[in-house]
């Protein structure tokens, strides 16, 4: 104690007087001190979850895996129909609507997504018999036809794309130009160049004829005419480069290959020779 009063009076009279002024405020007794320190330092809680309370969100998150899974699921899965060269078939839709398919065509579509969207896809042809109700729509890689319930023709090989209309109204698009038109009842559509014109048809059933195993040909080019008959007759036939010449003419499926063929070729001066009972090859003579 007295060598620290020593070293207090060693101190000049400023700094004795600023020392001792000093105090260390405490508002508090050093028991709460310490019971204030001891309860901030005490662990937080940590909430637990209820199961019940688990169970239902786990639930629900399972529920919305199952509802998306499904829908998807309905949205994607395709039915397809086909038929092979020489065969023709007739199948039903969803909603009661037909559809004939001519041979070496196909038809695919959402069974499950039907009544919320009624589309199909089409390659080849195909007769259409739509019963009424939403919009229905035919769409290939060329063209897109929209109906509400009607009946029509749809010819969509390649970039050959034909859409005739028997009853009721429809509507046609080009794919790539977005050129559209409205057909009535012995309408045709015919794409050409991306843009579709509309024909007046005289003999409407010619456009269906195939469906009573019946083959004609309207103004055809010859090559399209030759890809039609192997088609029809499940054969393979070599033509020449550079038909470009148009055939119009009506057959009867079960008339023999060789002599259809001998009556196309005739007014072209084209020859028809036979390598094997499936294959044919056309010269110009």
């Amino acid at each position: 104690m007295r060598k620290s009063n020593a070293n207090y009076k060693n101190l000049d009279s400023d700094s004795s007087e600023l020392f001792s002024m000093l105090r260390v405020p405490w508002s508090k007794a050093k028991s709460e001190v310490w019971e204030d320190t001891r309860v901030k330092m005490k662990p937080r809680s940590v909430i637990a979850l209820k199961p019940r309370s688990l169970f239902w969100q786990v639930s629900v998150a399972a529920a919305v895996v199952i509802t998306f899974g499904l829908g998807l699921f309905m949205k994607t899965y395709t039915t397809t129909v086909q038929t092979l060269t020489a065969q023709h078939l007739s199948t039903q839709l969803p909603d009661g609507s037909s559809v004939d398919l001519n041979a070496g065509s196909e038809i695919s579509y959402h069974p499950y997504w039907w009544m919320v969207n009624r589309k199909v896809n089409l390659k080849g042809e195909a007769f259409f018999e739509v019963e009424k109700g939403s919009e229905f729509s035919v769409e290939s890689s060329v063209g897109i036809t929209e109906v509400l319930g009607t009946s029509f023709n749809i010819f969509a090989r390649n970039e050959r794309y034909e859409v005739t209309c028997f009853t009721g109204e429809v509507r046609v698009q080009a794919v790539s130009t977005s050129n559209s038109v409205i057909l009535h009842p012995k309408e045709k559509a015919i794409l050409r160049t991306g843009q579709l014109e509309v024909d007046k048809v005289t003999n409407i059933e010619d456009t269906r004829a195939w469906l009573s195993n019946k083959i004609v040909f309207t103004s055809v080019l010859l090559k399209e005419v030759f890809q039609e008959i192997e088609r029809q007759y499940s054969v393979k036939i070599s033509v020449p480069k550079g038909l470009t010449r148009v055939y119009t003419g009506s057959f009867d499926k079960n008339e023999s290959l060789d002599n259809i063929l001998k009556i196309i070729c005739r007014p072209f001066e084209l020859s028809v020779q036979k390598s094997s009972a499936t294959e044919y090859r056309i010269d110009k003579k």
